[in-house]
């Protein structure tokens, strides 16, 4: 059986600004409106697999989502969090310890946490 995920749906409380922002952090990402009335908002990767953002007036829990890339596309995403001035960090448990090396021991991993509290990971493609 061959399997993709095609996207993956994240609650935000605003759809489009929630996907600009991890856009501009992973670097190279299209965003385009979705859904019948053009309110929820696609963050487009390169193997046609995506992030969906909807927007929601209700709480919702935050979500952890990983992503893999190259290690050129690692040190993209660190230097856009530094420029962000955002803290990141290669443990769950301390996000803002700022370390990219991979405790697990790959060559690299680092955490940050989006605007409505999801913990976004990236990790570097063995």
């Amino acid at each position: 059986m061959v399997l993709h995920i095609d996207h993956v749906g994240i609650p935000a409380r605003d759809a489009e600004s929630a996907a600009r922002f991890l856009a501009n952090i992973l670097g190279g990402c299209e965003v385009q409106p979705d859904g019948p009335d053009g309110d929820m908002f696609c963050v487009l990767f390169s193997d046609a697999t995506s992030v969906l953002f909807t927007s929601s007036e209700h709480p919702f829990d935050p979500h952890h989502v990983a992503f893999r890339v190259g290690y050129s596309e690692f040190r993209g995403v660190v230097e856009n969090l530094q420029k962000a001035g955002l803290t990141y960090g290669n443990d769950p448990e301390d996000l803002a310890n700022g370390q990219i090396d991979d405790p697990l021991g790959g060559q690299g991993r680092i955490y940050f946490v989006h605007p409505d509290q999801h913990l976004f990971e990236v990790t570097v493609a063995p």
